[in-house]
Formats: structure tokens, sequence, C-alpha cells
């Protein structure tokens, strides 16, 4: 959820926030989402944060707005949001994690095991 401890903005968080629900099937594509007010009382943010947000929605495709109206999740929006944190992953997110391994000389079957178990509780 939204964190004022983390050092990511807050725009990027609800952006995130929104992208997850996405994800998870919880909005498909051609659902309006919350209003910008809605969003800003719920977060308890000033409304032009989460206006912001919009704007980088609509600008990466992930949503659309039809004026008057509100904002919608895009077309493609699921797939657009999967390709991008894919590469996030693999140029950002891995690299790190590969150096942690390494730092604290953990093998790479011990990821495995602990993927497997986490998998097993927590995916169904």
């Amino acid at each position: 959820m939204i964190t004022q401890n983390d050092t990511t903005p807050i725009f990027l968080q609800i952006k995130r926030w929104i992208e997850d629900h996405i994800l998870r099937d919880e909005w498909s594509a051609d659902t309006q989402l919350p209003s910008v007010r809605e969003l800003a009382a719920e977060f308890g943010v000033n409304p032009n944060t989460v206006a912001r947000t919009y704007e980088r929605l609509t600008l990466d495709g992930t949503v659309r707005s039809a004026r008057g109206i509100g904002f919608f999740v895009g077309e493609n929006a699921k797939e657009a949001i999967v390709s991008r944190r894919r590469e996030e992953f693999v140029a950002h997110t891995l690299p790190s994690f590969v150096e942690q391994m390494k730092l604290l000389n953990i093998e790479p079957e011990e990821i495995i095991n602990a993927y497997n178990n986490h998998k097993d509780e927590n995916w169904k």
C-alpha cells in the first residue's frame, strides 16, 4: 500500500497500486477507475497527486481518459504492465538479487527451494 516511509514518490506508489489491481484481474479492460477525488480521500493525499498519477498512467497507455466521465483501464493495460515490469525486474531487481546471493554465499539451490516453498504456500 502507500507509505510515507517509502522513498518512492507518492504518485508512483499510487500508480503501482493501480497497476497491481489490474495485474490481479481486479480491474479489467474498460473498467472505470475511482475518481481523482475518491483516491485522494482514500490515500489522504492532494488531488493533484492522483491527477499526476492518472496522467502518467495515460501516457504509458495503461489507462484512457473519457473527458467528463473519468478514467478507464486501457485495452492492453495488463500486457503493457507485465512487459514493463519484466524489463524492470531483469534490468534492475535481478542483478541486485544475484549480487546479494554472492555476498551472502547463497547457492541457487537454496533459492529454488525457498521459491518452491513460498510458491506452494502463497500461490493458488
